[in-house]
């Protein structure tokens, strides 16, 4: 029990605050909330869907912020880390939030990253803690979607999911979203 306290209190303690995109509460129904974004600089990279590895794309994303840059700087951690299924592709995103236009990023030392704008609107969020496994993600994306039926929303992306927390952060105190674009 002891140990648990420590671990609770490590965790609050260190637990970082990243910067994050704002947007406008539209509508709270239970868990679901109706969200207007704006919009973003993304750095984004992409694999093809049978490659699904998260933690290689962390890696790629994370070297450029870390300076894997031309002008190797380090750029600002921000949260979330957003996830989606695209096509044929499975992509993952960091958000530049300190960036006005994708010229305004230094060129990736890495071909595997792209920049681009990402124009989030008006979007149906649902959250959840604990581990984001594909049976979580899936349970809060068909209870999101549910909702959406039941309220005759149409859903205008595929779902994406939003990580907020670094490994270590104890899983009970995770913050995670499902969320999808809307009319």
């Amino acid at each position: 029990m002891k140990l648990i306290i420590i671990m609770i209190f490590t965790s609050m303690i260190f637990s970082e605050t990243y910067k994050e995109p704002n947007f406008t509460l539209l509508k709270k129904d239970g868990s679901i909330e109706i969200r207007q974004y704006e919009k973003y600089v993304i750095a984004k990279t992409s694999i093809p869907l049978d490659g699904k590895d998260d933690n290689n794309m962390f890696r790629t994303l994370a070297s450029y912020i870390f300076g894997g840059n031309e002008n190797n700087e380090s750029i600002p951690m921000t949260a979330p880390v957003t996830t989606y299924q695209d096509n044929d592709k499975y992509n993952m995103v960091f958000y530049m939030l300190d960036a006005d236009s994708v010229t305004d990023m230094p060129a990736s030392n890495n071909k595997d990253i792209v920049f681009e704008e990402f124009e989030m609107g008006k979007c149906a969020v649902i959250s959840f803690s604990w581990f984001t496994t594909d049976t979580r993600i899936n349970h809060y994306k068909d209870k999101l979607s549910a909702y959406l039926n039941d309220n005759k929303i149409t859903p205008k992306s595929t779902y994406m999911v939003n990580r907020y927390d670094p490994p270590w952060r104890l899983p009970f105190m995770r913050r995670n979203e499902i969320l999808v674009k809307i009319n």
